[in-house]
């Protein structure tokens, strides 16, 4: 996430955590809130996780289904192979 999109949503749950109503929208319906607070749209494919905690703070996760580039380009090369002495894996490969 780059850092501008993190601290517009930061920001947006900092106001949520002082404004009830806001973050009753948020539970609600948080893709519409975001559009309506910030602008931003957030993509179809992605889901959002959202927990209203006890004190009054909220939390927003963003999961889609992709798996980030630096997570790809470790596992690109499959699992290590422990007949030629690549260590645990459990014998298996991608």
């Amino acid at each position: 996430m780059s850092d501008d999109l993190q601290s517009t949503i930061s920001a947006l749950m900092k106001r949520a955590s002082a404004d009830a109503d806001l973050r009753a929208r948020l539970v609600a319906d948080p893709n519409a809130t975001i559009l309506a607070e910030t602008g931003l749209e957030v993509p179809e494919d992605w889901n959002i996780t959202v927990i209203d905690n006890a004190n009054g703070t909220v939390n927003l996760g963003f999961v889609n289904d992709e798996l980030p580039l630096d997570y790809l380009e470790l596992v690109s090369g499959g699992l290590p192979d422990p007949a030629a002495g690549g260590g645990g894996g459990g014998g298996r490969s991608c």
